[in-house]
């Protein structure tokens, strides 16, 4: 249990370390991308206000140039007229311009615009020249690109190696954390554990000396001696009953359930529990049965004919009228038994905590019981390595599930 408990709190732990560190690491990488994009788009608006008189002296000529080749430049740009001809330009990468061009990026409406070719990475923009024309510039930015993509993959390999530290340093928080909760629950486990022994000795020499007792003395005791004498016997049987209980559990936190393992029928078993319950149920109450043959099992059947007793005592326990149902059927080398009913149901709050000792929907205990039922289901059901789940609507009743 403490392992589970323990590797919870380091995944825990370590997730929320992990999302601070990858939050962090996003923001750094939006801000070092931008401030590096609009560096970029700077330099072009830095080198069109500089040359723009320049850009208005070709548009005016009318004439057109041939495109220079200048390839210790980083910037290039390319002059149209208002017509869209090409009137100059210089470029930076020979038959840039042709591919450009059937980009179409002159007649597409943008302001920077990034773009890839073969393996160079540019920036483009669009500036106009008023009525007379508009012009093209771009800047090779594959430098940049690289540089990010490296500090991408810094940023990436950094996340796993502290997600690596940050899991070591979950791992011995979480222990250091579990110690004085593991120390005081052995305690607690120790002493139930004790006192289950110790009181099974003297409760049942108790119990038998009561049962000694009405046999004996039954026909020198007045009406009202047997009376007391039976409401000990009574609760006699319940304080066994309750240490047995207490027993069970403190078994299941060591993990020492000793099972005895063997396959039964558990149609057949389910088919006489069915018969057991029928002969002894109100009439206010309709019993039915769904138990598919020929189901087996590979359990301890003495455990399992608990767990379907402790289910059923429940049902019937918690509905006054109406209807129980126990289903068993095979679905995909599962095994899954229903005890459905259509009681007082349980409160959609309370539904997390039923599993859990002493817990009880009824707080005023007119049902009974000392709240340990469920939990003692709950520990066979993990001790056969199976799963068991409550659905329950308040006043429409509840089904539950168990999964081997």
């Amino acid at each position: 249990m403490f392992n589970r408990v323990k590797a919870k709190l380091i995944v825990v732990y370590t997730l929320s370390l992990v999302l601070l560190l990858i939050s962090f690491i996003g923001l750094l990488y939006f801000l070092i991308s931008k401030e590096i994009n609009e560096k970029e788009a700077d330099q072009l608006e830095v080198f069109f206000n500089r040359e723009i008189d320049d850009f208005y002296e070709d548009v005016a000529e009318k004439e057109h140039h041939d495109i220079d080749y200048e390839p210790n430049r980083n910037i290039f740009y390319y002059v149209y007229n208002r017509n869209g001809g090409l009137i100059s330009g210089e470029e930076t990468d020979k038959g840039l311009f042709q591919w450009i061009e059937q980009q179409q990026y002159l007649r597409t409406d943008f302001e920077t615009e990034r773009m890839t070719w073969g393996e160079k990475h540019f920036i483009l923009m669009k500036e106009s020249l008023g009525d007379k024309g508009q012009v093209l510039l771009g800047m090779d930015i594959t430098a940049e690109k690289h540089l990010i993509q490296k500090i991408t993959w810094i940023l990436f390999l950094l996340t796993i190696l502290f997600s690596v530290i940050f899991a070591f340093v979950g791992y011995y928080f979480a222990g250091e954390a579990m110690k004085p909760i593991k120390i005081a629950f052995d305690k607690q486990e120790k002493f139930v554990s004790d006192a289950s022994h110790e009181l099974r000795t003297p409760l049942s020499i108790f119990y038998s000396s009561i049962d000694l007792l009405m046999r004996e003395e039954q026909g020198r005791l007045s009406p009202l001696g047997n009376e007391v004498l039976e409401d000990l016997k009574i609760e006699a049987h319940q304080m066994n009953k309750l240490v047995n209980d207490l027993l069970i559990l403190a078994r299941s936190d060591q993990e020492q359930l000793n099972l005895e393992w063997q396959e039964i029928n558990l149609s057949k078993l389910a088919v006489s529990i069915y018969q057991r319950f029928s002969r002894t149920i109100s009439k206010d109450i309709t019993f039915e049965q769904h138990i598919q043959e020929g189901i087996f099992l590979m359990c301890d059947r003495v455990r399992i004919e608990q767990l379907i007793y402790i289910l059923l005592d429940n049902a019937f326990r918690y509905t006054n009228e109406g209807k129980v149902t126990l289903t068993l059927r095979s679905e995909m080398n599962h095994k899954i038994l229903i005890i459905e009913d259509t009681g007082c149901g349980i409160e959609a709050e309370a539904l997390p905590a039923i599993f859990e000792r002493f817990y009880r929907t009824d707080p005023t205990r007119e049902k009974g019981g000392a709240g340990l039922g469920l939990s003692i289901a709950h520990a066979i059901v993990t001790a056969h390595g199976g799963k068991i789940t409550a659905n329950s609507t308040l006043g429409k009743g509840s089904v539950f599930t168990v999964t081997f």
